[in-house]
């Protein structure tokens, strides 16, 4: 087959599909290897109306850094490079002769978050840290969290594809490559590098994920050698909080991978995490995973679809705010297992620079951060932003959504018999509708760009800024952590009581269900948390 050389410009992610509508891509270049563009989650709709669907073709993409050669057959190729929000997403339609072609596809930096002190992450990424180098550049990623211990299968469930997860060592094995490695014998303490490179992308390693019968929890900066299980004995205990607790002690950052497991509500009221996963592994480019996995039900007549099962989200998180709690927003894609780029659910955190490891993790403890998978969003409440306080009163908000522009492209020869056409550097983008949130409730909107208001938050516990962009395939969002409002907020009876019927359910079904446990000290263990738990709410 004839050679398409592609220039890039620098790191880049790539996709080229050709004339005979299969994708293509260099046998050696990196690459998803690991995730799956039909995950078994997709089965696990409870109802028709939740349709989750994704677009396949995510695994067909490669990285390259400057060119990449691809044997592609003859005809009309499409061509897509792309590196995180902050650049043009550039398309290029190239027409392939006997003799190859040559085209040049630039992601031109549109936005420059880094420069105004933001910094972007991924606090879920399962690939192997072999490949962080060229991930961290390629997605434009500052900090990325690889997972390098996860819960092992029971030996008779490996292999079989069941909910699209392969065992840890499958997607985290490998030593580091193309930058600075950091020592890795410790067993646990604070958030580290495992490889640096550039100076300020910083790949994240150890990192911890228990996902068991509770849910799943990320611990960053600890190996849990004697992980459980994910067999019959160990998927309900040892409970997640023990092993919480044990990875706090060390130093470890604690982050609720998302709100809807059933073991959410414990792990809030028992020592509350330091970030939720605000946007997660459900939200991918190609489609939106509508269901909640094994995690709790959502009301299906009240939240229909893929709309309202993102909705459903927000409001578990909207209502842990409601109860005076500070639980700062994150992200992460689950790249590895998810048909999603690292980056693509990313969070942007407010630190010093130059940028470090500890710096990141303090600014989003202590809330000052902002997760998108579509627009670059900014919130001001007076002069202070997300993670601060401010007295109740009448404060200017406003908040500026930016997406990246569109506009046309050029084309770039190649060899006889070749050209390119058709460019665009991306689509140009649609309306971005901009919403001020107060306690839960949309207050303040704008299908503009920016959204500038007067809002007195007497009486308010906290606002936010929110925006969508339009998206048939998915769902385009992002989100600023809280800014608080001092002295008493709203009423928060009726949040406190969804949460103890949700712990009730727990409890009724541990009760029910003695399979559970290997033993009784097991159940009763389990049961006094959930008691724990249920005063909390009271």
């Amino acid at each position: 087959m004839p050679t398409l050389t592609i220039e890039t410009g620098g790191p880049a992610r790539v996709t080229v599909r050709g004339p005979d509508g299969a994708w293509h891509a260099p046998e050696d270049a990196v690459r998803d290897r690991t995730a799956s563009d039909r995950p078994g989650v997709l089965g696990m709709d409870l109802d028709p109306t939740d349709g989750s669907a994704i677009e396949p073709g995510y695994t067909a993409h490669f990285l390259a850094d400057g060119a990449a050669e691809v044997p592609v057959p003859r005809g009309a190729c499409l061509v897509v490079v792309e590196r995180g929000p902050e650049h043009r997403r550039v398309e290029r339609v190239v027409d392939v002769g006997a003799g190859g072609a040559r085209v040049a596809c630039t992601p031109g930096r549109w936005a420059d978050l880094a420069a105004e002190g933001w910094w972007s992450g991924d606090l879920h990424v399962h690939r192997p840290l072999a490949d962080a180098a060229a991930v961290l550049r390629a997605e434009d990623l500052h900090v990325g969290a690889f997972v390098t211990r996860w819960n092992e299968r029971a030996r008779s469930e490996r292999g079989t594809g069941q909910v699209g997860r392969p065992g840890a060592a499958d997607v985290c094995g490998g030593g580091a490559a193309g930058g600075a490695a950091a020592p890795r014998d410790e067993a646990g303490g604070a958030p580290r590098a495992a490889l640096t490179v550039d100076g300020d992308r910083h790949a994240v390693a150890p990192v911890t994920e228990d996902e068991r019968g509770g849910g799943a929890v990320l611990l960053h900066g600890v190996d849990v050698p004697d992980l459980p299980g994910t067999g019959a004995d160990d998927w309900w205990s040892p409970p997640a909080r023990t092993l919480v607790d044990a990875a706090r002690a060390a130093g470890a950052f604690v982050d609720a991978e998302k709100l809807t497991w059933w073991d959410a509500p414990v792990l809030v009221a028992t020592g509350a995490p330091d970030a939720v996963g605000v946007l997660n592994n459900h939200f991918v480019p190609g489609g939106m995973l509508a269901n909640e996995a094994w995690g709790r039900p959502r009301d299906r007549a009240a939240h229909p679809g893929p709309e309202g099962a993102a909705r459903y989200q927000l409001g578990l998180w909207y209502r842990y705010l409601g109860l005076g709690l500070r639980l700062p927003a994150s992200a992460g894609s689950a790249s590895g297992v998810l048909p999603a780029p690292p980056g693509y659910d990313r969070v942007y955190v407010e630190a010093p620079g130059p940028l470090t490891v500890d710096g990141f993790y303090a600014g989003l403890r202590a809330g000052r951060s902002v997760v998108t998978n579509g627009p670059l969003l900014a919130l001001d409440v007076g002069d202070v932003g997300p993670g601060a306080s401010v007295p109740a009163g009448r404060h200017r908000v406003r908040a500026v959504a930016r997406t990246a522009p569109g506009g046309a492209g050029t084309s770039a020869g190649g060899p006889a018999g070749s050209s390119a056409r058709g460019s665009t550097v991306g689509p140009v983008p649609g309306p971005v509708r901009v919403e001020l949130v107060v306690d839960g409730r949309v207050v303040a909107a704008s299908d503009g760009p920016v959204l500038d208001a007067v809002l007195d938050l007497r009486g308010a516990g906290w606002v936010a800024a929110r925006a969508r962009q339009p998206d048939p395939r998915t769902i385009r969002l992002a989100h600023t952590s809280p800014v608080h409002v001092d002295g008493p907020g709203p009423d928060a009876v009726e949040h406190r009581a969804f949460f103890a019927r949700w712990v009730a359910d727990l409890t009724a079904a541990a009760r029910a269900e003695p399979a559970r446990f290997p033993t009784a000290a097991r159940r009763d263990e389990v049961l006094d948390l959930y008691d724990r738990a249920a005063r909390f709410y009271r």
